[in-house]
């Protein structure tokens, strides 16, 4: 059984040329899976905003979503876990192309391998706010309210309190509460499973723990890396498409 996790592509519904080039290189990506592959699990903040209207969906998503249909036709299950950016799914892509939705963690035995992967923003370390504001926001008096909006109103919104681009400076001390937090939750798991996977940082690592082994997905931001697993080895991985 071969395996694809990948995390924090944050693609764009209002595209500037950093986004586009980001989503062609994700979506070369993701069509040199095809036929290669037998599961690929999304970790969470694939796409920057999601939302689900009756009768709409994004346009700039159109395309990568096309290509995970084929995923899927070619025999591959894919999962979803949602992240901090794209905590609001629903049913499309479950009814339209068959992922499976979680919304905290997924665990499975893999290769005779207990697997535990989860986003990651459960485990922050002294985040408290965070954690306040992601009760409220995926609430469902929150989500009923965006939905009787015009879509256009949202999109702005979103795109006004989005932080994911190359040009954001993030402090310090802020990644390194993220990462001791995901590192600390990560250690208590391999008690109880062989390999753990987060994502959210957007700092690809891999740290052995004991028998067990925490890889953190990293981003398509800046590393375009992701990790592979299958019978024989279980590994981080960098995109390239040149």
């Amino acid at each position: 059984m071969k395996y694809v996790i990948v995390s924090d592509i944050h693609l764009k519904y209002f595209e500037d040329e950093e986004a586009l080039e980001r989503k062609l290189k994700v979506e070369a990506f993701f069509k040199s899976l095809i036929g290669k592959i037998d599961c690929l699990i999304l970790a969470g903040d694939i796409f920057d905003l999601w939302i689900e209207w009756e009768t709409v969906i994004i346009k700039n998503y159109f395309s990568t979503l096309k290509i995970l249909s084929e995923i899927k036709d070619s025999g591959c299950k894919i999962i979803f876990l949602t992240g901090n950016h794209d905590f609001w799914l629903d049913k499309f892509l479950q009814t339209n192309i068959f992922v499976e939705i979680y919304h905290d963690f997924y665990e499975s035995v893999v290769n005779e391998k207990r697997i535990f992967v989860s986003h990651g923003d459960l485990y922050t370390k002294n985040d408290i706010r965070y954690k306040i504001f992601r009760k409220v926001i995926r609430s469902f008096i929150v989500k009923g309210f965006c939905k009787i909006l015009n879509p256009n109103i949202v999109l702005y919104l979103g795109n006004k309190i989005s932080r994911s681009s190359r040009s954001r400076k993030i402090d310090d001390n802020l990644i390194k509460k993220k990462e001791q937090g995901l590192l600390l939750q990560a250690r208590k798991l391999s008690e109880n499973y062989d390999l753990i996977i987060f994502g959210h940082t957007h700092n690809p690592v891999k740290i052995e723990l004991g028998n067990a082994l925490y890889i953190n997905c990293g981003d398509w931001i800046y590393h375009n890396s992701y990790c592979y697993f299958d019978e024989e080895v279980c590994e981080l991985r960098t995109y390239d498409d040149v």
